[in-house]
């Protein structure tokens, strides 16, 4: 009786539980239809509409760029390149599982794109499918279909910048490339676009997958008769940018690339959905990117089940084309600097070169020469070996040596310590200070023995000459070495000169230790030098000798073309510091102004007009004079000031642990000249440097003349009347 009960009680407990279940179960089933169609019905009800509502961006116009004449500089041209669309290729057919029917429809895709027989075809196409692979992915499919590939041996760095909030160019990010020199075998092709297709269908199975580039018209053409055959295929016309004048405007205008993978999220959270989508990497083209580029067009399509488009919805959001750039830069002008600033360099064997032009009136860039230059066209379709050739050359032409080289400035530093001298009353026009020869600054530990003692030159006492009686006139005028050497450090017991605090001071006030502000990437910052900053780099202290090299702009000083230029430009203004400006001002398609840049102030210099004139006396005695060392610049009919500089530099050769010298023991020189004209209302300033070119007023002066008389002659608003603003 007992045993019955505990079963008949131990079935009716089994019996509550799964019923309890039961109710449990139905309870949270209830629960939880409630959840999703009343609490969480709007959330999905959005999750369903993105699945079935398609946004598709139609790109803008990109916009044009202009000379300060209205002359196009850079344009679009169309281009073409061929497309697979997924949800046109033949499925695999079950019934033939040996029979890759999807493989055999690509592969004649690439027959009729010649890809098995013209080995640029395969390179371009491969290069395609590599950048939407990865390294990764891209080996492994190749492998997987037997095939061999190598790739070239160094890899490039792209190395953008990124600055206050712009879309731009991170950190440097490594580039790989397929080596093909020969073409890659079909397979290989066939499984690197299967793979892309498979990827692309897990998205959109009707959008396009593009797999070659850059297909001229008659050729786009041909495939577009030739593809009846295979509904898959898509012949898509794309704008591509166009550099009218090739290399001329290299480093200024730059160039257009995908976006680098490492700077994908920065571009998402700007609002770029396209991560396939060519924005501007170097140049103008990077730093008004946002500007250029415009705002597309977004419309909304319905697709079914399948992908297909049934229909559009909402209204179409027409794309607004970008803004047109049009710049201070006079294309005549370049053209005279780059042929000036070339033929010198050719004769003297220099590796690369800087002539850059201002209007020191208001901060215009004038023109801008960097040399080595490249053709930017080269990188209108693809960026690939091309790129990694100019990064590998010695002379790096993909650098823009008006921003981004540091040098000492030399002699072209002196007017930076006279205004300096003036401006702090450690000097007057007339002061006199006597070059007899060389100055020996007494060794601190013994000071006695002037065995010991530190000798300092002037460059004219090689020729066995000396200057004499001078004053900071006529020291501008011979550019020489002990009026400003004393000037800069004193003399012990003798005379108290800038000392190191002063000469930074004024460095800093002329634009040097800070970028320019010009709008384009990659400015470098000069080395201003300092008590404090040789301490920490060096643990060293400051010494006279450092005062005096630094005053003759040796020594740790370092700076660009361009800060040199800003310099130049201050003189012969009186004593203002502007920020220099590529771009005059923005239009939009119709041709009205939507941005006018004025000139942009960033300090005025604490120095009396009656001190800044002397400075400026002194780089008219350079020129104008018969014993000044810029005489070769002078240009008939135009007073022209300027100042010579020879620069010596350490070329470090590690075999001999040293820096290079020539059979006499002489370190190289770069050569400098910097300049402005006319003397009485300047309308430009230029600085013209050649990276070891030797003598300044040889090398350096003789272009700067070139392009003087050339502007003077043919393109100053004097004799053509004001330059138009288109």
């Amino acid at each position: 009786m007992f045993e019955e009960r505990t079963v008949r009680d131990t079935a009716n407990l089994t019996m509550t539980l799964f019923r309890l279940g039961i109710v449990i179960v139905f309870v949270i089933m209830i629960v939880r239809m409630f959840q999703l169609q009343v609490l969480e019905s709007d959330r999905y009800r959005a999750l369903a509409n993105r699945n079935r509502l398609l946004r598709i961006e139609t790109p803008a116009p990109r916009g044009i760029i202009y000379d300060s004449n209205g002359t196009i500089l850079v344009r679009n041209r169309p281009s073409f390149e061929v497309a697979l669309v997924p949800e046109d290729l033949p499925f695999d057919d079950l019934d033939t599982p040996d029979i890759d029917e999807e493989a055999i429809e690509i592969e004649k895709v690439l027959r009729i794109l010649r890809a098995d027989s013209d080995p640029e075809v395969a390179l371009r196409m491969a290069t395609i499918l590599f950048n939407k692979l990865g390294y990764d992915d891209f080996i492994r499919t190749v492998q997987r279909a037997n095939v061999s590939i190598s790739f070239l041996s160094e890899p490039a760095f792209v190395t953008p910048v990124t600055e206050d909030g712009r879309l731009a160019m991170a950190e440097p990010r490594k580039v790989y490339l397929p080596d093909l020199d020969k073409p890659l075998p079909l397979e290989g092709l066939v499984a690197l676009v299967k793979r892309v297709v498979a990827i692309q269908s897990m998205g959109s199975a009707s959008d396009p997958v593009p797999i070659l580039d850059g297909v001229d018209r008659i050729r786009a053409f041909e495939i577009s008769e030739d593809s009846f055959r295979i509904p898959a295929v898509r012949v898509i016309q794309v704008p591509v940018r166009e550099y009218i004048y090739g290399d001329l405007l290299s480093h200024v205008l730059g160039f257009m690339g995908p976006i680098p993978a490492f700077a994908a999220e920065t571009y998402r959270e700007a609002g770029y959905t396209d991560l396939n989508e060519k924005v501007g990497l170097n140049g103008l083209e990077y730093t008004y990117q946002t500007e250029l580029r415009g705002t597309p067009g977004v419309r909304y399509s319905e697709r079914n089940i399948l992908g297909i488009d049934v229909r559009t919805i909402g209204p179409v959001v027409d794309p607004v084309p970008g803004w047109n750039l049009h710049l201070n830069i006079d294309l005549r002008l370049q053209q005279v600097m780059r042929d000036a600033l070339q033929e010198m360099m050719d004769e003297v064997d220099a590796p690369w070169g800087v002539t850059v032009a201002m209007n020191p009136q208001n901060g215009a860039v004038l023109g801008m020469v960097s040399l080595p230059s490249y053709d930017n066209n080269i990188f209108a379709e693809r960026i690939g070996e091309e790129y990694l050739k100019l990064e590998q050359d010695e002379r790096r032409p993909l650098i823009n040596y008006a921003i981004g080289g540091l040098y000492p400035p030399g002699s072209v530093f002196k007017m930076v310590t006279a205004a300096a001298g003036l401006a702090e009353g450690i000097i007057t026009p007339s002061t006199i200070i006597v070059d007899s020869g060389p100055i020996y600054l007494p060794n601190r530990y013994f000071p006695d023995d002037m065995s010991q003692a530190q000798e300092f030159v002037s460059w004219n006492h090689k020729n066995g000459v000396v200057h004499g009686r001078l004053n900071v006139v006529s020291a501008l005028a011979l550019s020489n070495d002990i009026f400003f050497y004393i000037l800069g450090g004193g003399f012990p017991d003798q005379f108290q000169g800038l000392g190191p605090q002063l000469l930074s001071k004024w460095t800093e006030l002329f634009g040097f230790g800070e970028t320019t502000g010009v709008d384009l990437p990659g400015e470098v910052t000069s080395v201003v030098p300092t008590d404090q900053w040789k301490r920490r780099l060096f643990a060293e202290p400051w010494t006279t000798g450092d005062s005096y090299n630094m005053a003759i702009g040796q020594g740790y000083v370092l700076a660009t073309p361009m800060q040199v230029l800003v310099e130049t430009a201050a003189i012969a203004n009186g004593g203002t510091i502007y920020v220099p400006k590529v771009v005059h001002h923005m239009t939009d398609a119709e041709g009205g102004v939507q941005k006018d840049f004025e000139p942009e102030i960033k300090r005025r210099l604490p120095i009396s007009p009656e001190d800044m004139e002397v400075v400026r006396r002194g780089m008219w005695e350079v020129v104008n004079s018969d014993y000044g060392t810029g005489r070769v610049a002078r240009v008939p009919g135009v007073e022209v000031a300027g100042k010579t500089g020879t620069a010596e530099f350490c070329e470090y050769i590690p075999e001999k642990r040293d820096c290079r010298r020539d059979e006499k023991g002489f370190l190289p020189f770069h050569a400098w000249f910097s300049a402005f004209a006319p003397y009485d209302n300047p309308e430009i300033a230029i600085v013209t440097f050649v990276y070891d070119g030797g003598e300044g007023s040889a090398v350096a002066a003789p272009v700067t003349q070139k392009i003087l008389e050339a502007y003077f002659t043919q393109i100053s608003p004097r004799t053509q009347g004001a330059i138009a603003q288109p």
